[in-house]
């Protein structure tokens, strides 16, 4: 279904198929934001954003007592780190070890804890440092080496992961550092070397003793190439040794997703949320078959109600990653679309703020400063979109548009 989004005059004329789209490195594709008389209704309370907060926020008065946390000693952080990691709260996580750094980094084992906690918090750059402390003390954690190959990667350097794992492979035989080596090859930046991994997934895949993680992989790998019917027999595989795990239930969501078993899909994703409550990303993916349901649909009442459950996933994505850009873009964008302009504007700033050339997002701040009356940001943000794209149809014809009225 084609939906057209008119505001303002705009004819910001939005097509997709979210399907085609979905993926962890969200790009800000053109997305259906339903915006007629019959679309509006009642949204969540919109949390507050770090980085917003009133101005007065900032002049009261500090509250003077101690947090009970700072009286805890260094053994109850840790406990309390364990049981937050084991939760997949890593974010609380993070927030107990990181007042016990050196206590933790006097242990390699606690050091090794340490640095998933920070990998798996999104702080590659810092797991990476203490990563490779642990693996100069104990070069046969296959564990810890897996999270120091992904800190590494997540950190920019795939090359520099592939050779550490090869090191360690010429004297380690565990399959979960082959598997964790094509994992990172089919994410390797340089798209050309990926192809390299499929006879390393397939070498592993043969083996009797293949770990759940091979099958895992390998169906990540070929979600990432398009061929979802496969990469859905390997997450299926994968379940089946693991079902406890929810990144292999989520992942297993988009395959069904992509396949447009929307039903299956939002079984997934709830079950994978049942178990890590806090996987934002599973939470936007949510999002993302709520939004693609009502774009598809002709009929009112669905339309209205799924936009409003993408909503609410959007800002459970939000409320678990502050910074997840993606979702603030979605949020900006359902905002828009029901007149709470300004609201609108505060989470596309978010997302402008991680991609600065997002056209998308900038068409968006257009409208909504136009429907404010503040025609000058408007026309800045349109002139922004025809200096990085002199042939946006959408733009120009709208920039066009203000200056003959204006004359």
């Amino acid at each position: 279904m084609i939906i057209l989004l008119i505001l303002s005059g705009l004819g910001l004329f939005f097509y997709a198929d979210i399907r085609k789209i979905l993926a962890e490195k969200f790009d800000f594709p053109e997305a259906p934001a339903p915006t007629d008389s019959t679309m509006n209704f009642d949204l969540p309370v919109v949390p507050e954003i770090p980085g917003f907060a009133e101005s007065s926020a900032s002049q009261k008065t500090p509250k003077t007592e101690v947090s009970f946390e700072e009286d805890f000693d260094e053994r109850a952080h840790l406990q309390l780190m364990r049981q937050d990691a084991s939760q997949y709260n890593y974010t609380k996580a993070y927030r107990h070890g990181a007042r016990i750094v050196s206590y933790l980094l006097a242990s390699t084992d606690l050091s090794a804890e340490w640095g998933h906690v920070l990998l798996e918090s999104g702080k590659p750059e810092e797991a990476v440092s203490v990563l490779q402390e642990v693996m100069l003390k104990d070069s046969a954690n296959s564990k810890a080496a897996i999270d120091l190959a992904f800190a590494m990667l997540r950190s920019g350097n795939a090359d520099g992961a592939i050779g550490f794992l090869d090191s360690l492979m010429a004297k380690n035989k565990d399959l979960n550092l082959t598997v964790a080596k094509a994992a990172v090859i089919g994410e390797h930046p340089d798209t050309t070397k990926r192809a390299a991994a499929e006879s390393i997934f397939k070498s592993v895949l043969k083996s009797k003793q293949a770990p759940p993680d091979a099958s895992y992989q390998y169906g990540r790998f070929l979600m990432q190439r398009g061929d979802y019917k496969n990469s859905r027999t390997y997450l299926e595989r994968a379940i089946k040794a693991n079902p406890n795990e929810p990144r292999y239930t989520a992942r297993l969501g988009m395959a069904e997703f992509y396949l447009k078993q929307d039903s299956k899909a939002e079984a997934l994703y709830r079950e994978a949320l049942r178990i890590n409550p806090y996987d934002y990303n599973t939470w936007f993916n949510l999002g993302e078959l709520y939004l693609s349901i009502a774009n598809e649909s002709t009929r009112s009442l669905e339309i209205r109600q799924k936009t409003h459950n993408a909503f609410k996933a959007y800002l459970k994505a939000v409320e678990n990653d502050s910074l997840h850009a993606g979702a603030h873009y979605r949020i900006g964008l359902i905002l828009n679309g029901n007149a709470d302009y300004r609201g609108a504007i505060r989470h596309l700033d978010m997302a402008l703020e991680k991609f600065s050339n997002s056209i998308p997002v900038m068409q968006q701040l257009s409208s909504a400063y136009m429907q404010l009356g503040d025609t000058a940001k408007s026309v800045d943000y349109l002139e922004k979109i025809l200096q990085l794209d002199p042939f946006d149809r959408i733009a120009a014809n709208e920039y066009n548009r203000i200056r003959e009225k204006q004359k």
